[in-house]
């Protein structure tokens, strides 16, 4: 057994400088917009109507629709798309679950489509090939604030009915071809969860430049406001009570969220300029690929650092990659991720759950999911298997991300001493 610097093997660590974030999440802008609303309660849901107001002139859409989480959004979303029992959506398995289980709540079936080993982002191509007469809608997510080929799926709906909707939850600000996501496909949908670029804690926003796709999703989740909002006859025998769901956002999380958005360019500027630094210092370690983005694309959000390794190209398994990446101090994940992306064509609720005692869409769609299995999403699944995810601070210290390159290089030039490792158990 050879031993080697590896701070596996007791080597020094090679990631020694904190991460040293500069970015405050919460400022005193982001206190005052609160303050509005604890200070005069009256009027705390005029916060919904300025932040719908303000979202619509940063994305350059006709609509804005706050809600409670983007979860909602993408219901709201795939309802307005017409999604119902003997309907299929196709979405990538590429992506967080919340992207498909509406498409369950709505009584379809959930299509699974391929990804581009590169951007992670839904393959036009696949796409192509998984569209039936019954495709209503293409879910398409910006993975991890990376824009997916938009030119491409504006062709595949072009002069068809179907709706595609943008998953823009990682990608705030992003843009394709100088347009703000969002505004590209017929929906988008933002989360502002509290991990997000823009966040209100807890909640979500939902764009369109459709009058009747706006008004169905307004009657879907927004009863009591949207009276006031209808943009079309269709729905005003309703009056304000719609179909009475109610996705209608917090107000405080509103504020909060509005104060997040004036500070949106500087968070994207920052971590634009690290993930682009370290791009660099990656360039030319044998089997370290991060994740790439199309020419006509602007990341946005940037929620994460991603990447994947090629096992093969190191001469290591992945898991002993990370592992090694871990010991030198690097905020990765030493086992891959537990919680789907890549694979979520796998999960049960998508399979074999039994649903049968279940009521409402559930029990109705029980028979409709197409079960599949391990290898028949060979691209997504290799995504997922070999995905490295960094710690992603704002506006780290440069010497820290400097350090995580050299850890990389180290452990890569190692992995003849990982091989051993991994062949010891």
């Amino acid at each position: 057994m050879s031993k080697s610097d590896l701070a596996l093997d007791g080597g020094p660590k090679t990631v020694t400088t904190p991460i040293g974030d500069r970015w405050q999440t919460v400022t005193p802008l982001e206190k005052r917009f609160v303050n509005e609303v604890l200070d005069d309660l009256g009027k705390s849901y005029s916060q919904l109507d300025k932040f719908e107001a303000e979202f619509r002139s940063f994305v350059g859409t006709k609509h804005a629709l706050s809600m409670c989480n983007g979860t909602a959004t993408i219901h709201s979303a795939v309802f307005a798309a017409g999604a119902r029992a003997g309907r299929e959506v196709i979405v990538p398995s590429v992506t967080w679950h919340a992207s498909i289980t509406p498409i369950l709540h709505c009584g379809a079936t959930p299509v699974f489509c391929e990804v581009d080993p590169e951007t992670f982002c839904a393959d036009p191509e696949d796409v192509k090939r998984r569209i039936t007469d019954r495709t209503c809608a293409i879910i398409v997510t910006h993975v991890y604030g990376n824009p997916a080929n938009m030119d491409a799926f504006l062709d595949i709906v072009k002069g068809t009915k179907i709706k595609l909707i943008e998953d823009a939850s990682h990608a705030h600000g992003g843009m394709w071809d100088g347009k703000p996501l969002g505004s590209v496909g017929h929906i988008g949908c933002f989360s502002l969860q509290q991990s997000k670029a823009v966040t209100g804690i807890e909640a979500g926003v939902a764009v369109t430049n459709d009058d009747e796709l706006y008004d169905r999703m307004l009657a879907l989740g927004h009863y009591g406001r949207c009276e006031k909002l209808w943009a079309t006859e269709k729905f005003k025998a309703l009056r304000g009570m719609g179909l009475g769901i109610k996705y209608r956002a917090n107000p405080m999380g509103i504020a909060m969220a509005r104060a997040q958005l004036e500070r949106l360019p500087g968070l994207n500027e920052k971590r634009q300029a690290w993930f682009g630094k370290l791009n660099r210092l990656l360039e030319g370690v044998r089997g370290i690929r991060p994740q790439k983005v199309y020419p006509k694309a602007t990341r946005g959000g940037l929620l994460l650092y991603t990447g994947t390794i090629n096992p093969e190209e190191v001469g290591a398994p992945v898991s002993a990659v990370l592992k090694a990446l871990v010991a030198e101090g690097v905020g990765t994940q030493p086992g891959i991720t537990p919680f789907g992306y890549g694979v979520m064509h796998l999960e049960p609720l998508f399979n074999d759950f039994p649903l049968e005692d279940l009521g409402g869409p559930w029990a109705d769609h029980a028979d409709g999911r197409r079960k599949m299995e391990r290898g028949s999403l060979p691209v997504s699944e290799r995504v997922h298997d070999t995905c490295f995810w960094l710690s992603t601070p704002v506006d780290p210290n440069p010497e820290w991300v400097e350090q995580v390159a050299v850890a990389f290089k180290k452990v890569v030039d190692n992995a003849g001493r990982l091989a051993e490792v991994a062949k010891e158990g």
